[in-house]
């Protein structure tokens, strides 16, 4: 009996130092490298996705995958709390996964509300002077009403003050001094972890914890700042300003068209609809490596919704089907909103797939996407019992 306890600890220990020295070759790179570098980079940790771990070989991450109970012992994410897609038959089953695997309930969101305004707070109170901003702007996925169990993104828009900042020409002069302001606003407080300048933004994460069953959820934050354009702006005479300047400008103008971007979601959504976005978005969470973009998904569900009449009521199965059908087949994927925001004087021409930002002409969120990976994973989810029976319709 000791000896096997002996052999066994032995085991655990050859284990550990075997997997420490694997660690400490792959991580040459920092996580921030590999982010940028996600084709070098191409395999995720399946568990702890929001570290952002990335890896270059498959042995690689599986040795990583093995540890991943110990990063934090306290904590339990999504992965770890969540059942198997494959379990779901039919519509009940898909109703009850969605309700307890991937929506939040109204007591988590108050959690997570608190926590970003608290964010806003800090920004607002601790900046003074030329960088102080007018307003601190949430959108992404918990602003939108789209956000999953165990992990969502938030975008804080930092809208500059009117009156120091009155053209993106500026903001570009002075943005890596402001970027820096606002990471040294953060860095006092704990809470916010690994809190880092990039490019255009600021980035770090927020731990919660959902009240009652302790189950962890993360939030990556983006700070990006804006020109505050103000709320009574004609949204075409900004895709105006933008029509002459290069990529890398309009990148700047991105961030102050985010108030549209966020009402575009919002606006004449149905609970059923979100229902349906939030387990697209949660089975490419759990399907896919290299994730695409979840706006992109959110854009071709809304899509595909307003080309069967926009119904308040629909069967999610069926809509379900139609969804993976059309990602199963990208080339056939053409999505613009003109005449929401733009007309046709800002329509663009992309290649094919293409998803254009409802707000943004020059914004082709399919460029952000692996179509030949997810592609087929709707393959292989169209073979799933749930979608035998379901039909091509939302109605």
């Amino acid at each position: 009996m000791v000896n096997s306890l002996i052999q066994e600890q032995s085991k655990r220990i050859l284990f550990r130092v075997s997997y420490l020295v694997s660690v400490s070759m792959v991580r040459q790179f920092s996580w921030k490298y590999r982010r940028e570098h996600s084709t070098q980079f191409p395999f995720v940790c399946d568990i702890c996705r929001h570290t952002k771990g990335r890896f270059k070989t498959l042995k690689d991450k599986e040795n990583h995958d093995k540890m991943t109970s110990r990063h934090n012992r306290n904590f339990k994410t999504m992965a770890m709390a969540s059942g198997s897609i494959d379990s779901i038959r039919d519509e009940t089953d898909l109703e009850k996964f969605i309700r307890d695997h991937v929506q939040t309930d109204d007591a988590f969101r108050r959690v997570c509300k608190g926590v970003i305004k608290n964010v806003s707070d800090i920004l607002k109170n601790n900046i003074e002077g030329k960088y102080r901003p007018d307003e601190v702007l949430k959108t992404g996925s918990t602003a939108k009403g789209t956000a999953i169990k165990g992990k969502s993104d938030v975008d804080l828009v930092f809208l500059l003050s009117s009156s120091q900042y009155q053209s993106v020409d500026q903001l570009q002069n002075d943005l890596q001094a402001i970027l820096v302001y606002i990471r040294d606003a953060l860095i006092p407080f704990t809470q916010y972890r690994n809190a880092q300048v990039h490019q255009r933004a600021v980035s770090f994460e927020i731990a919660c914890k959902e009240p009652g069953t302790g189950y962890g959820h993360l939030i990556n934050v983006d700070i990006l700042p804006a020109v505050n354009f103000g709320y009574f702006a004609d949204i075409r005479s900004i895709h105006t300003q933008m029509r002459g300047t290069s990529e890398e400008k309009r990148n700047l103008y991105t961030p102050s068209l985010t108030k549209w971007q966020r009402e575009f979601v919002k606006r004449h959504r149905t609970e059923q609809l979100k229902k349906l976005i939030r387990f697209v978005k949660y089975w490419k969470n759990v399907s896919i490596q290299t994730s695409p973009s979840s706006f992109a998904l959110e854009l071709l569900v809304i899509h595909l919704w307003s080309q069967d009449g926009s119904p308040v009521h629909f069967k999610l199965p069926n809509a379900l089907k139609k969804v993976m059908e059309t990602i199963a087949v990208p080339d056939r994927i053409r999505v613009e909103f003109v005449g929401e925001y733009y007309n046709k004087e800002f329509q663009q021409r992309y290649a094919v797939p293409y998803i254009i930002d409802p707000v943004n002409p020059y914004s082709n969120e399919a460029a952000k996407c692996r179509w030949d990976e997810i592609s087929q994973a709707a393959i292989t989810f169209l073979q799933k019992p749930l979608m035998r029976s379901a039909t091509s319709k939302f109605v």
